[in-house]
């Protein structure tokens, strides 16, 4: 075989070996940045985790009931992973693995910021904001906005609920013309209820 031959035949086998090192580092990067219990929690469907992820963004604290919900899920998929659970006193470090969760599990969504649909809202936003503001404490708010941002929907009941409760506290504060919000303008009044981190 020739010289130059041989040569190239190392440097193809240095690339594929370079590349396979890579890989592995890569893969090995992954696996240290999720932990071995997050996949069952990172396949679920629901939005619990997501909704709990929402409170903590709109009041700072763990004491909402999607929280408890949460806690439980992950100190069980804990368990079952056989790694130390969750200490229930560490708030802190709930918040990070929530946090890491709503990251894993909502990766491939793009961040969407939604502009309110009616001019009488536009108009208004400021004061419709901290309307919105002040609900966000009620954990039926949050989980409406968990299902907004990570779902797309704005149809579900929680939604009804926060559109009847927002639009209720809306007419008994302003004077004729009545605020009147609609439900196109859900996501991007709540979006900005949200304190600002």
């Amino acid at each position: 075989m020739p010289k130059w031959k041989r040569w190239k035949m190392r440097l193809v086998l240095c690339a594929i070996a370079l590349s396979a090192v890579l890989a592995t580092t890569v893969n090995g990067a992954d696996d240290r940045a999720q932990p071995s219990y997050f996949a069952p929690l990172v396949a679920g469907s629901g939005v619990e985790i997501e909704a709990c992820y929402t409170a903590i963004l709109a009041r700072d604290g763990v004491d909402s009931s999607t929280c408890n919900s949460t806690l439980w899920q992950i100190w069980f998929a804990q368990k079952k992973a056989n790694v130390d659970p969750l200490d229930f006193r560490d708030k802190a470090m709930f918040k990070g693995i929530v946090a890491q969760l709503v990251h894993a599990r909502n990766e491939e969504r793009l961040d969407q910021r939604s502009l309110p649909y009616t001019q009488q809202v536009k108009d208004n936003m400021k004061r419709v904001v901290n309307v919105a503001r002040g609900e966000l404490k009620d954990d039926r708010v949050s989980q409406c906005l968990a299902e907004i941002r990570y779902k797309g929907d704005s149809s579900s009941l929680y939604c009804d609920y926060t559109l009847a409760l927002l639009n209720l506290d809306l007419y008994g504060l302003t004077e004729v013309p009545r605020i009147k919000m609609r439900r196109e303008d859900l996501a991007a009044v709540l979006e900005q209820a949200l304190p600002a981190r």
